[in-house]
Formats: C-alpha cells, sequence, structure tokens
C-alpha cells in the first residue's frame, strides 16, 4: 500500500511538474512574440518616418493616428476570418450562411478603403503634399522591405542545413 501511494505521489509530482514546464514554456513563447510584433511595428514605424521624412512634431502625430487606423482595417479584417471559420468548420452550413460570408468578405476591401479615406485626410492636416504622396508609396515598399528580410533570412537557414 505505501508503495502505491509513492507511484501515486510520484506520478502527480512529474504531473505537476510538466504541467508548470508547459504553461513556462506557453508564457515564453506569448512573451517572444509580443517582442517579435512589436520590434515589427517599430521597424515599421522608422520606415514610414525615414521614407516621409518626418520631422519629430509630424511623427508624433501621424504614427499615433497611422496605428489606430490599421488597428481599425486588423479589426475589421479579423471579423471576416472569424465569420469565415465558423462557416468553413460547421458541417451544416447553409448557401445563405456561404452567401451572406462571401458578401461580407466581398464587401472587405471597400471598408478598408473608406477606413483609409477617413484616416488620410486627418494625415493631410499633418503631412505635406510631397509627404502625402511618399506616404502612398510606404506600404509597399515596406511589404518588398519584409520579403526581401524574409527571404534572406531563408537562405540562411537553408545553408545551415546542408
Amino acid at each position: 500500500m505505501k508503495r502505491l501511494i509513492s507511484i501515486l505521489i510520484l506520478a502527480l509530482s512529474f504531473t505537476t511538474a510538466v504541467n508548470a514546464l508547459a504553461q513556462d514554456a506557453k508564457a515564453d513563447r506569448d512573451k517572444a512574440r509580443k517582442e517579435r510584433w512589436e520590434k515589427f511595428r517599430q521597424d515599421k514605424h522608422d520606415f514610414y518616418i525615414k521614407t516621409m521624412e518626418l520631422t519629430p512634431e509630424q511623427a508624433q502625430q501621424f504614427i499615433p493616428l497611422f496605428d489606430e487606423m490599421e488597428k481599425k482595417m486588423f479589426e475589421a479584417n479579423r471579423e471576416v476570418r472569424r465569420e469565415a471559420r465558423i462557416v468553413e468548420k460547421d458541417e451544416n452550413t447553409t448557401d445563405e450562411q456561404y452567401k451572406a460570408a462571401a458578401d461580407r468578405a466581398a464587401a472587405l476591401p471597400e471598408k478598408e478603403v473608406k477606413i483609409e479615406k477617413e484616416y488620410y485626410e486627418q494625415f493631410c492636416k499633418i503631412l505635406t503634399p510631397r509627404q502625402q504622396f511618399l506616404y502612398h508609396r510606404c506600404a509597399p515598399e515596406f511589404q518588398k522591405k519584409m520579403v526581401n528580410k524574409n527571404h534572406k533570412k531563408a537562405g540562411k537557414h537553408h545553408k545551415g542545413d546542408k
């Protein structure tokens, strides 16, 4: 009987330790993800500030508005993605539900344009005409920069595998 109790205590201790390690690992992953996200945002801010040649005063006004706009766009996209996942996973989805989800996805670009126009009007109060022009070039240039950076990073990993 003592042996059985000892085995149960040992198993319980092991399970508790494994669970604690798993929680620590998840917390570490979440922290690392948050740090990567913050670094990405800062890199994006720096890129826009440099490319658009913003003064410190302009950057102080522009960046919070820009972040607010991106958050609204992200939320609009998240709603459409969330609905699409629900429709996809439900085996009893009707044609009407598919149509409604497809309609909302089709309307998303229009909603994004509306959000961007709303904020662009505010940006124009902060930016010079030249900076307004450069603003429109930033998004594709930043995406191109990130793609190139990721390709270089992926190339380094593949070279090390050989």
